[in-house]
């Protein structure tokens, strides 16, 4: 009953609602808002928190709740209090943003022009009204120190930064999917039909081992309603992903002096692949320079700076290692994760000149050369300075992914899903069978002499074929009896059966030989 395993109670931190970043949703200590409510799916960036739908008009409130005008306004006419607090909130309160887009589009940063998404930190200065990405305003704002806003020059303050999402935070809820949503009239014109948003009768695939522990919950709370059934608790999309990743990947780095062929162990290390290749599609290491080269040791790049200290992650956050005994530095063109200690990987990576057992269960391994060892003796033989930056630039010109397992993976999961669908469809009556599946279905029912086999649906008191006689039914008394003699039976008629029986002399029946027990008449 318990979160991480079927336990009939609760432990201490689940109690207290820390548990993990998210908590637990119910009873004992809230941690704000979140603990009021069920917390809801991630919306996409361009949506409105009320209404589920992108907005055109955006606004947020003070502590980053982003609305489309339209709906909040209207909101707030009624009530005059915020959505998911219950604050006081008036329209004056509201902060208009401004969102800049590419040509296809797509929400981006004005400084990087790096899409906005799910796993981006997203804030806008409370002043000027324009949202940027966290990366942005930590390099040009908060690093040096300099509080001018990076579009319209204007000053503020840092407390006039307003954080519109962030994935390291728990989530905020949508006002559509809260429990108490009856006492707020609902702008979506779609209501979904279960929290998980998948029916009753369908399983979620990314339904992990263990429940969300609301029965426990329920049956030792007082403050929430009676749960009796456990949910599976879903995990992420690319949690699940990352654990059934059986492929490798493989890649080329396209440097001004050759290329050189990668081989990926997404097997083994899929999150720092899935890093990698994200990184490389997003084009973030073209001209990115490899800033550090030790012969005999090993080549450093993966740092836009330049300087070896930058360089994020996919997901804009330091990610934990995943060291493996299987993968070792044990052979030159290894390739690794540069870090700054324990659980602080980002973009920056290094190729080994040589072996280095001293880096095992250091750093992460996560792939090797396979084409272009020349080209890593051209790098080695680039001169160095003192702090051990080449004298000529070596540059990454592009990074090119030729087979990406996890794209692959996701199309599985998606044809898997669509089969299940239309299986579920056919039983159910939803739709009928097509000739091509009508004849797949007699080729397999039936064998290369021309015998038909016996179907999987069968109806009570008949047989496969779906006739009534007992003789050829798989249940019941019938398949005991002789099947000649049945036979002699049926092409007799009715009437002579009883005579016929009564001429024949019956066969005296045969004790079996070996000892038997008898009943107890001699007792």
């Amino acid at each position: 009953m318990g979160r991480s395993a079927d336990k009939p109670f609760l432990s201490q931190g689940e109690w207290a609602n820390s548990y993990d970043n998210d908590g637990m949703q119910f009873g004992g200590k809230q941690m704000g808002v979140q603990g009021k409510k069920e917390t809801a799916e991630n919306l996409p960036v361009n949506c409105c928190m009320l209404s589920l739908k992108p907005f055109v008009t955006p606004v947020c409130t003070p502590d980053g709740y982003v609305f489309e005008t339209e709906n909040i306004k209207k909101y707030l006419a009624e009530n005059r209090k915020h959505p998911f607090s219950s604050k006081p909130l008036a329209t004056g309160d509201l902060v208009k943003l401004h969102y800049h887009t590419n040509a296809e589009g797509d929400l981006i940063d004005p400084i990087s022009f790096k899409q906005l998404s799910r796993h981006t930190k997203i804030v806008t200065n409370k002043k000027s009204g324009h949202v940027y990405s966290w990366a942005s305003i930590d390099e040009f704002n908060k690093q040096p120190n300099t509080w001018v806003d990076l579009i319209t020059g204007e000053p503020f303050a840092e407390t006039d930064i307003i954080v519109l999402q962030d994935p390291d935070a728990p989530k905020k809820l949508s006002k559509a999917s809260s429990e108490d949503s009856n006492t707020v009239k609902t702008l979506a014109s779609a209501p979904s039909s279960d929290k998980s948003g998948v029916s009753k009768d369908e399983k979620p695939y990314n339904a992990a081992s263990y429940t969300k522990g609301l029965a426990a919950a329920s049956f030792t709370s007082t403050a929430m309603e009676p749960v009796t059934a456990n949910e599976r608790q879903l995990i992420s999309d690319e949690e699940y992903m990352f654990g059934r990743i059986k492929e490798k990947g493989y890649a080329r780095i396209v440097t001004n002096l050759g290329e050189i062929n990668l081989e990926l162990h997404c097997d083994r290390a899929p999150r720092t692949c899935y890093n990698f290749i994200q990184l490389a599609k997003s084009g973030y290491y073209k001209g990115v320079k490899f800033h550090r080269s030790i012969r005999n040791f090993m080549i450093q790049g993966g740092d836009p700076t330049g300087t070896g200290r930058g360089g994020r992650s996919y997901w804009g956050r330091d990610f934990a290692d995943e060291i493996s005994k299987k993968l070792k530095h044990s052979a030159r063109g290894v390739l690794s994760m540069a870090n700054r200690g324990p659980g602080t990987n980002g973009s920056q990576f290094f190729i080994l000149y040589r072996a280095t057992g001293s880096l095992d269960g250091k750093h992460t391994v996560f792939g090797r050369v396979v084409g272009g060892l020349s080209v890593l003796d051209k790098m080695e033989a680039v001169a160095t300075d003192d702090s051990d930056r080449p004298v000529t630039d070596i540059v990454i010109e592009d990074v090119t992914v030729f087979v990406d397992p996890f794209v692959e993976f996701g199309k599985r999961i998606e044809r898997k899903r669509e089969h299940e669908r239309d299986q579920r469809d056919l039983q159910s009556g939803k739709r009928k069978r097509t000739a091509a599946e009508e004849m797949r279905e007699q080729d397999e029912t039936t064998t290369w002499l021309g015998t038909k086999l016996p179907t999987k649906q069968k109806h009570a008191g008949g047989s496969a074929g779906g006739k009534g006689n007992p003789a050829e039914s798989s249940m019941g008394v019938g398949k005991y009896m002789n099947a000649r003699q049945l036979e002699t039976l049926a092409s007799e008629p009715s009437e002579d059966k009883s005579s016929s029986q009564h001429a024949r002399p019956s066969k005296k029946k045969q004790k079996a030989a070996g000892y038997t027990f008898g009943d107890f008449a001699g007792w």
